[in-house]
């Protein structure tokens, strides 16, 4: 039979899209399942490299969660950041609605709560055990005040509002207690800044421990690759197994990072309840979440997928020969 010939042969004989994007998917297939398997082969090694990955990756997700933990006190920061002012003279109660009313429309108040003087005097009698010696005084000693909450938790904010109402002659007294809420705003803004400077810099460690990893790997293997440019292969075909090698490097060592991190966890959790729940039954103690895990295990993934990319790179960039 004759073979047909010309440009309609040639447009059979071309494999389809669907026939070529299998052959696609089943390479990677291939050399996701090869590097897993040369990785296993070499398990002290392996163990090696993902112990030092794991720690890398252990010490800022340690730091995120103690700012996890600590910023819940930060919730009480609308509380501890409220201003209290003391209304003086025998008419404070009937005054207090009218001034808080004024106060409301002030710029940097968010709301006022009255509490007149026999409120006051009842929440002191339930709140200090003090009840009898509040009944044995002829007269309420305790004036009426107002609960001012300031526009945001800053506690400049507060500090600028307190300092306006200190001023008033119809105030007997202002009082804030701004040492609590500075103090929490620094630490907080401490722990969030070096959990990031932290994270910034072992991740580049992460990164050159998977990359120096390959590198040594790609050595090792240098007449394999050798043979596969002579044979036409790309520099994409002759790349990709280490690309997955990286790529495993990076999500074993966030699986062995989040392994311990759940350990440390259920050695701590006792303890650190107790602790927590010591300022209050509102807070509990936090571990990792599924988006904290999986922004752990995704970032180490694509920082083992990106420390293999570079030296790849470097070094088929070397080899004249691809």
């Amino acid at each position: 039979m004759r073979q047909p010939s010309g440009p309609r042969a040639a447009v059979r004989q071309r494999p389809s899209r669907s026939r070529r994007l299998r052959t696609w998917l089943s390479h990677h297939r291939d050399c996701a399942r090869g590097a897993l398997k040369r990785l296993l082969s070499t398990p002290i090694a392996a163990f090696m490299t993902l112990s030092v990955m794991a720690i890398a990756l252990i010490l800022p997700t340690l730091l995120y969660l103690a700012g996890l933990n600590l910023a819940q006190l930060g919730a009480s920061l609308e509380e501890t950041n409220r201003i209290t002012a003391y209304l003086e003279g025998q008419q404070a109660d009937s005054r207090a609605e009218t001034l808080a009313a004024e106060l409301r429309r002030h710029a940097l108040i968010a709301d006022i709560e009255v509490i007149s003087s026999t409120q006051a005097a009842d929440d002191f009698s339930r709140w200090s055990g003090l009840g009898d010696i509040m009944v044995s005084l002829e007269g309420n000693p305790l004036p009426a005040s107002l609960l001012i909450t300031p526009i945001n938790r800053q506690a400049e904010t507060a500090r600028q509002l307190s300092q306006e109402l200190s001023g008033r002659n119809d105030l007997l007294l202002v009082q804030m207690d701004q040492q609590w809420a500075e103090r929490l705003e620094d630490v907080l803004s401490l722990v969030g800044r070096a959990v990031g400077s932290l994270s910034a810099i072992l991740a580049l460690a992460v990164l050159f421990v998977a990359g120096n990893s390959i590198n040594t790997l790609i050595s090792h293997r240098e007449p394999e690759i050798r043979v596969m440019a002579l044979m036409g292969a790309t520099r994409a075909f002759v790349a990709r197994p280490f690309l997955y090698t990286g790529l495993w490097y990076g999500l074993l060592g966030g699986l062995m990072a989040w392994v311990i991190v759940q350990l440390l966890l259920i050695w701590l959790a006792g303890p650190a309840s107790s602790l927590i729940s010591s300022y209050g039954e509102q807070y509990t103690f936090r571990g990792l979440g599924f988006f904290a895990s999986a922004i752990l295990l995704g970032g180490s993934t694509l920082l083992g997928w990106a420390g293999a990319r570079l030296s790849v790179s470097r070094q088929l960039n070397r080899h004249a020969w691809l």
